[in-house]
């Protein structure tokens, strides 16, 4: 019996199938491009969407030779990203992605009318990626589309459409529209009206794992699947790579680490705080995750590697053997601003503590080092808000940096757990379709057979000590930071 994970991300759709074990049996992936613009636009056409799901799915059952076995298939999406659409589902436009920043007047406006109901109400704060800054915008200045446009959905009711006729949501992706009230699962009156938009130009709502469809016969024919196929409805990429990593009972931790590095805590409750950490349903019932993102974490180091023209791995075997000559360097990755918990985007990055002795592969551990500072900045913002943090399932690209996983490990004396698989957003999606198919009783039983850790690292003392030590002089160094950059403004 197979099941199909697919994930429309935002530079690419990548599908996997894997057997009931969690064995890997098929991959496929495509990407697309990103379309910017003038004002903030950034833009994507929903039609390379599915022509990348087409593509990826061909490539991931290409090699299976009873393809009447599989069965049920799920999607991890974007999230974020919407898209005018008419009655038959053909796109007006381009879709609005999560990035697009044009209607930040807008934002500014709607954040002066409500303030912090908005939050209370979504669990997000305020910004124009969401859609009430964007539909408020739309209606400004491309009233034509706006007016002519039968529903407004995102990537998952785009593609749930395409694969069954059906136009769904669910309530993670429904939370990243900031237009559902996350304490009742429902379109909220107040966002609606934030957003200019009514309840019938939206897609229903259903519940992560519920069943949308089976496959048209068109969209079976171009998949090349059985058109018994069964869709179960999916989830934002975040909750998905938690299916994916096991992150699935309270006290766990997904630590995501993309460009952003994104932290998704699992509470019994939604945890709302000053500091704004986003809470949303997760997929597991009567559970919630609680999302708090780094800017710039990841790319900091891509954007490293670009000004020294070293690879990774080289960068990794220096940098290894720097602890003590890179003790002093404090390196604040702040390229897209500081971000949570501190919220100043007028902080840059900086680098304090450089001697002559120092040479590339310190600059690189120091920078590794604070990402894994602010990382322990975001876990101590959650434990003061009643987080029971046991252990974080570490996914993404610095998972494969045996040195940067081990740095993160030291300097947040957490345990962690890397799985084996690293599309770890595809896998939770075939976690969805195989529990929703019935398969598994529950998603814990499901990621018990069907997630696997190639490791699991724990906090050196030696090295734990050392951090605590650099990590206070790190949070101090930063407070003379934000003093300096606030003098700028001025």
């Amino acid at each position: 019996m197979y099941f199909i994970g697919t994930d429309v991300g935002t530079t690419g759709t990548k599908t996997i199938i894997i057997d009931e074990n969690g064995k890997l049996c098929g991959k496929g992936y495509k990407e697309y491009e990103l379309i910017a613009g003038k004002g903030g636009k950034v833009e994507q056409d929903a039609e390379d969407w599915w022509s990348a799901v087409v593509f990826s799915v061909n490539e991931a059952v290409k090699n299976i030779n009873d393809k009447e076995n599989i069965v049920a298939m799920s999607l991890s999406t974007q999230g974020g990203t919407t898209l005018p659409v008419d009655k038959n589902f053909k796109p007006l436009s381009l879709a609005y992605t999560w990035m697009d920043a044009r209607a930040v007047k807008e934002n500014a406006d709607i954040r002066d009318k409500y303030g912090e109901k908005i939050y209370n109400t979504s669990g997000w704060r305020c910004d124009p990626s969401f859609d009430p800054p964007k539909m408020q915008w739309m209606k400004k200045n491309e009233e034509d589309i706006f007016n002519n446009a039968a529903y407004f959905v995102s990537t998952v009711e785009y593609v749930n459409f395409k694969l069954t006729g059906r136009n769904a949501s669910d309530p993670s992706n429904a939370a990243m529209r900031q237009l559902i009230n996350v304490s009742t699962c429902d379109w909220d009156d107040m966002l609606l009206e934030a957003a200019g938009l009514t309840r019938d130009r939206l897609p229903e709502c259903l519940p992560t794992g519920a069943l949308v469809g089976t496959l048209t016969d068109e969209a079976a024919k171009e998949l090349k699947i059985p058109s018994t196929v069964k869709v179960y409805n999916g989830a934002h990429d975040q909750y998905c790579a938690s299916l994916g990593s096991g992150a699935v009972n309270p006290g766990d931790m997904l630590l995501s680490t993309g460009t952003t590095w994104v932290i998704l805590g699992i509470s019994e409750k939604p945890l709302f705080t000053k500091s704004h950490i986003a809470p949303g349903v997760h997929p597991v019932k009567g559970l919630y995750g609680n999302i708090a993102s780094l800017n710039s974490a990841g790319s900091a180091l891509k954007f490293y590697k670009g000004v020294t023209g070293v690879d990774f791995d080289v960068l990794d075997d220096g940098a290894a053997e720097c602890m003590e000559s890179a003790e002093n360097i404090m390196f604040y990755p702040y390229f897209a601003g500081s971000g949570f918990p501190h919220h100043v985007p007028e902080v840059k990055a900086c680098c304090m503590g450089m001697e002559l002795m120092h040479n590339k592969y310190d600059l690189a551990r120091a920078l590794m080092e604070g990402v894994a500072f602010e990382t322990r900045e975001t876990l101590l913002e959650f434990a003061s808000n009643g987080a029971d943090i046991k252990k974080l399932k570490m996914v993404g690209g610095a998972a494969k940096s045996d040195l940067w996983s081990q740095i993160t490990c030291d300097v947040t004396g957490c345990e962690l757990h890397i799985p084996a698989e690293k599309d770890t957003c595809c896998i939770g999606a075939a976690i969805l379709a195989a529990t929703g198919y019935g398969y598994f009783k529950s998603y814990t039983d499901a990621c018990d057979k069907m997630v696997h850790y190639t490791k699991v690292l724990k906090p050196n003392a030696d090295a734990l000590e050392f951090y605590n030590k650099k990590f206070n002089r790190y949070h101090k160094g930063y407070e003379i930071l934000k003093g300096f950059f606030s003098e700028i403004k001025e």
